[in-house]
């Protein structure tokens, strides 16, 4: 059950976090976005490509058609991966670093009167990403090359 949980706040911690080349450099959310994207797009058509290859080339063999299912199944599970990764990342709590970065950048935005959400708890990487999104929304680029 919290699989499902975790893949669904995966794929709201992808389409929230902001693909910005500088915090490309900070946090590795950027490569595994890219590269969850890139399987969610591919690997589909590898596992069909798997299965059709066997059964144009190897019909008759059982054992080939067992490796061609096994290869697409591993194919579709890969972009689960990516999401269930992301959506481990979103709840974790901000390391001590982070933490202060998060409330700069909080503060910034206030400056500009933007609101911002109440936070009862330790500030998560989810929450991160939302006052990321905003501050890319709100705030000018030389925001971006200041980190």
């Amino acid at each position: 059950m919290y699989f499902f949980i975790f893949l669904k706040k995966g794929q709201h911690y992808l389409k929230s976090w902001p693909l910005e080349s500088k915090l490309g450099m900070i946090f590795p959310e950027n490569r595994v976005i890219k590269a969850t994207l890139f399987a969610q797009k591919f690997m589909p058509f590898l596992a069909v490509f798997a299965i059709t290859w066997q059964q144009v080339y190897a019909k008759s063999d059982i054992s080939a058609l067992a490796i061609a299912v096994f290869s697409a199944i591993v194919a579709l599970l890969i972009p689960l991966q990516g999401l269930y990764w992301l959506g481990k990342r979103s709840i974790t709590p901000l390391s001590p670093q982070s933490a202060v970065w998060f409330y700069e950048i909080c503060e910034r935005l206030k400056q500009v009167n933007e609101t911002l959400p109440i936070l009862t708890e330790q500030p998560n990487y989810q929450n991160l990403a939302d006052v990321l999104k905003k501050a890319q929304r709100k705030l000018d680029k030389a925001f971006w090359q200041e980190l």
